[in-house]
C-alpha cells in the first residue's frame, strides 16, 4: 500500500517534522498490506489493520482491513491541518469511517468479528508531544539521550504468544479451531469485557488512551507490532538499537526481521499466528522553532 507510506508536509508550523525513514510491507506477497503510516502538519501516525476473520469480504477492497486502514489514513490526512488535538482528529476519523462503512458495505455484519478494526498510534508534535492510541502499535521517543516507550502491549503480546503456542503447536498452521478461537476473541472488541480498538463505529474512540510528553526536540519511531516484534519477540534490538537501525537502513532492518521469521516457518521457536505479519515503521526528527 505504497500510497500510505509517510510523507512530510511542511507548512508554517512552530515545529519542524522531518521524516527520516519509512517502510510499510505486507507479511506475504500473496496478501494485501493492511498497515499504513503517514505524516501531515504536526501529526504522524501508524495504523495496523486487523486481518479479517470472516468467510467473505463486506467491502469492495483488497481486504476489509486494508479498506479501514486506507479510510483512516485519508481521514487523518484530511483533518490534520484543522484539528489541534489528537483525540478530536481521531474522533473525526471514526465518524468518517462509520459513515463510509455503512454506505459502502455489501451487507451488515452478522457478528462483531466481521467488523474491520485497526490499531492506531497518533502523535502531535508541538510544545509537548500529545499522543492518542488504540490497540498495540508502538512509539519510541528519544530526547536528550533518554528513551521513552509509549504503547505496545506486553500483556496482549504474552496472551498472543501463549495462545499461539497452545493452538498452533507442532506447526499445524491455522486450523478451524484457531479461527473459531480468534473469532471469539474478536467478538469482544470494544465491549466492556473486551479490548478497545479503532473501528467504523462512532464510539470506538471512547476508550482511547492519551499521553503527554514534555519534549520539544528529538527523534520518534512509530511502529506496528509486526515491526516491534524485533524487540519484544525476537530480541534483535532494544529501543535505541531499533531506532538507530531504522534510521540507518530501514529496508535492511525489515529484511533482518523477515530472515528470523523465515528461519522459523512453522512458528514453533517464536509462537505466532502467522509466519510474518505486516510491518510498518515511520522514523522522524522533530524540533521546535
Amino acid at each position: 500500500m505504497a500510497s500510505l507510506v509517510a510523507r512530510a508536509v511542511r507548512r508554517r508550523h512552530p515545529v519542524l517534522i522531518e521524516v527520516r525513514a519509512s517502510v510499510s510491507a505486507p507479511g506475504s506477497p500473496r496478501r494485501a498490506n493492511e498497515d499504513g503510516c503517514g505524516s501531515a502538519g504536526l501529526y504522524a501516525w501508524v495504523i495496523d489493520g486487523a486481518t479479517g476473520l470472516g468467510d467473505e469480504a463486506l467491502l469492495d477492497a483488497p481486504s476489509d482491513a486494508a479498506w479501514l486502514t486506507a479510510v483512516l489514513h485519508e481521514a487523518l490526512m484530511a483533518g490534520a491541518e484543522a484539528e489541534t488535538r489528537p483525540l478530536e482528529l481521531l474522533r473525526s476519523a471514526a465518524n468518517v469511517a462509520t459513515e463510509r462503512f455503512n454506505a459502502e458495505r455489501r451487507r451488515a455484519p452478522r457478528e462483531r468479528y466481521e467488523v474491520p478494526t485497526a490499531a492506531v498510534m497518533l502523535a502531535r508534535f508541538g510544545d509537548v508531544i500529545e499522543i492518542v492510541e488504540l490497540g498495540d502499535c508502538g512509539l519510541w521517543i528519544e530526547t536528550d539521550g533518554v528513551m521513552h516507550r509509549v504503547g505496545g502491549s506486553d500483556q496482549q503480546r504474552q496472551w498472543e504468544n501463549e495462545s499461539a503456542r497452545r493452538l498452533m503447536g507442532g506447526g499445524q498452521g491455522r486450523t478451524p479451531e484457531v479461527t473459531a478461537y480468534l473469532r471469539t476473541v474478536r467478538n469482544t472488541a470494544n465491549t466492556p469485557e473486551g479490548y478497545p480498538v479503532f473501528a467504523p463505529d462512532h464510539g470506538s474512540v471512547r476508550r482511547a488512551r492519551q499521553h503527554v510528553y514534555g519534549a520539544r526536540q528529538g527523534r520518534a519511531l512509530l511502529i506496528t507490532d509486526g515491526f516491534e516484534a524485533a524487540i519484544d519477540d525476537y530480541g534483535l534490538y532494544d529501543g535505541a538499537g531499533l531506532m538507530a537501525a531504522v534510521e540507518g537502513d530501514v529496508d535492511g532492518t525489515l529484511a533482518t526481521i523477515r530472515a528470523v521469521e523465515a528461519d522459523d516457518p512453522d512458528c514453533t521457536r517464536y509462537p505466532r499466528f502467522k509466519r510474518s505479519d505486516d510491518a510498518t515503521a515511520l522514523m522522524l526528527r522533530f524540533a521546535a522553532d
